[in-house]
């Protein structure tokens, strides 16, 4: 809403005329390389989505049960609990009697961001369901047993807030979005800015220029454009970035035991993605600044939310009773269909919206505050309307020290740059991002317990490669737990901690902001043996 204290187009131009410095003024050759180089940092940047997002979408982290979770999931050879079946399906042959289990979490994340040397400090909290599951026994007959399990479980958890602060300084997004402008002064020419529908011409990776141009952050000049800030003027930078949502898996799960020597299992899946990125980035002018701009504020969000489906097969074998070896390859997730609430129904394509406005305040000549706001005023849909996760294949091993304890390993690999998105362009330009940035991973999870009669105590390390080329977002957990077992009664409970840098840029030559991520997760499993009487 605009303030009692409006303020024309023509005045905020001519006051903006005598503050700002002339494109003019940087001579030609000085501007040719500037379009070259502003033209270089455009060319890979998307401000409504990037890759960032889509690959955030496509991790998986498994969260699973207590058990599973203070072993550092590595179940893979193990089976037996109602979350390695995400792992190894095989997992679900290895009950010998049907289990129920639940685990509810508590999740915790606190970030230190690092802004232009500046550090901040951020934490969030949210409690959830990280798996629910249950294992019946379908046929037992001489040395073969079928099992079935139906599942849910997270795979991945988005939320996360990220706030940083810089100093007063000369950079500003308004220089970003005037140099945007300057790359193509054909394209982003001042009639239709002034278009009525000028939401409509451009699309949303462009939606920042006619924002900044309508709301006065940007002004005609000489043939192209200047920012409304003086060469003295210095402004202070916050960004504000929420992340909500989660990836899961519903699933059902069949498999057959031979002799208790091989077990073999399948799984049937439902993907399920509910991602959701608010970002406010802010701006605040100095006082001692020459503009008449006092703040500046942009709005973004992003929202992906799909469904699919992926399968997974996968065996186990005992050479010897104390030696398990496993194997399981996961389908890729195919993401295609979404939630349709007009019909409250299903449509056949991903629901990837994207919204945006800019704010700018400005002083008035009665010291007052004039206000001025622009945006498209309505969510919009984006281009892709389908994705496919990455193949996945699992090596495990175990091994069990008698009645004492058990150790357990798994391997994974995973190749991030087989990511791929359907729907219309740039789906073309984004799928040839996604193979020059990111690669194949190799993941590795280490979990150990020991039996106290009826207590277990339990431990475990999870390392995950990096995904990028360029950058380091490698995650390395570390949980403990331990589990009490009385009759067809078993309470677990789990701590994991997982460490990783992430880094967020608020627009294409921003510095960069670095993100410490200390995530600490507990959880706690009730679980009940059934068909005690077999």
């Amino acid at each position: 809403m605009k303030s009692s204290n409006t303020v024309t187009k023509k005045q905020i131009r001519q006051v903006c005329k005598q503050k700002y410095v002339s494109l003019g003024d940087l001579g030609k050759p000085l501007r040719t390389v500037l379009f070259v180089i502003i033209s270089v940092c455009l060319a890979s940047q998307t401000d409504a989505q990037s890759i960032d997002d889509i690959l955030r979408v496509s991790y998986q982290d498994y969260e699973g049960s207590a058990r599973f979770a203070s072993m550092g999931g590595a179940f893979g050879a193990l089976g037996g609990d109602v979350s390695s079946m995400g792992i190894n399906p095989a997992g679900v042959a290895v009950f010998r009697k049907g289990y129920f289990s639940i685990t509810p979490s508590v999740l915790n994340v606190h970030n230190n961001a690092t802004f232009a040397d500046v550090a901040t400090n951020s934490s969030r909290t949210r409690f959830g369901v990280s798996s629910i599951g249950m294992v019946s026994n379908l046929w037992r007959q001489k040395n073969i047993n079928w099992n079935v399990g139906v599942t849910y479980q997270k795979k991945a958890n988005f939320n996360r807030r990220t706030v940083a602060e810089s100093p007063f300084g000369r950079e500003s997004i308004i220089d970003y979005f005037s140099d945007k402008a300057n790359s193509d002064i054909g394209f982003f020419d001042p009639e239709y800015l002034n278009a009525s529908n000028a939401f409509n011409i451009y699309s949303p990776f462009d939606w920042d220029v006619p924002m900044a141009y309508g709301t006065y952050l940007i002004n005609p000049d000489e043939g192209g454009y200047a920012g409304n800030l003086a060469p003295e003027d210095r402004m202070q930078q916050k960004a504000d970035v929420l992340l909500t949502g989660s990836s899961s898996e519903a699933a059902f799960s069949f498999g057959m035991s031979l002799a208790d020597k091989f077990y073999a299992g399948m799984l049937i899946g439902v993907g399920m993605i509910d991602y959701e990125k608010d970002v406010i980035y802010s701006e605040f002018a100095h006082p001692n600044n020459s503009s008449d701009l006092n703040s500046l504020i942009y709005n973004t969000n992003l929202k992906i939310i799909g469904y699919g489906f992926n399968t997974k097969i996968g065996f186990i074998y005992r050479p010897i009773p104390s030696i398990r070896i496993g194997a399981a390859i996961h389908s890729p997730d195919y993401i295609f269909a979404s939630r349709d609430n007009s019909e409250d129904g299903y449509t056949a394509m991903m629901d990837n919206r994207y919204s945006a406005s800019m704010t700018a305040y400005y002083n008035s000549a009665d010291n007052g505050t004039d206000v001025v706001e622009d945006g498209p005023g309505e969510e919009y849909y984006l281009f892709f309307t389908d994705m496919q996760t990455p193949l996945k294949t699992v090596a495990s091993v175990a091994y069990t020290f008698g009645k004492f304890g058990l150790i357990s390993a798994d391997c994974e690999y995973v190749d991030y740059s087989k990511i791929k998105i359907g729907g219309n362009e740039p789906k073309s330009e984004f799928n040839a991002d996604i193979k020059q940035y990111f690669k194949s991973a190799v993941n590795l999870r280490l979990g150990g317990e020991i039996w106290l009669g009826n207590v277990a105590l339990r431990a475990g390390y999870i390392y995950n490669q990096s995904p990028d080329k360029d950058y380091d977002l490698s995650r390395k957990s570390y949980s403990a737990g331990i589990g009490y077992r009385l009759k067809n009664i078993s309470i677990d409970f789990a701590y994991r901690q997982t460490k990783t840098t992430d880094y967020y840029t608020p627009y294409s030559n921003a510095r960069r902001i670095t993100e410490n991520l200390n995530n600490r997760q507990f959880m706690l499993s009730f679980g009940l043996t059934l068909d005690t009487n077999r």
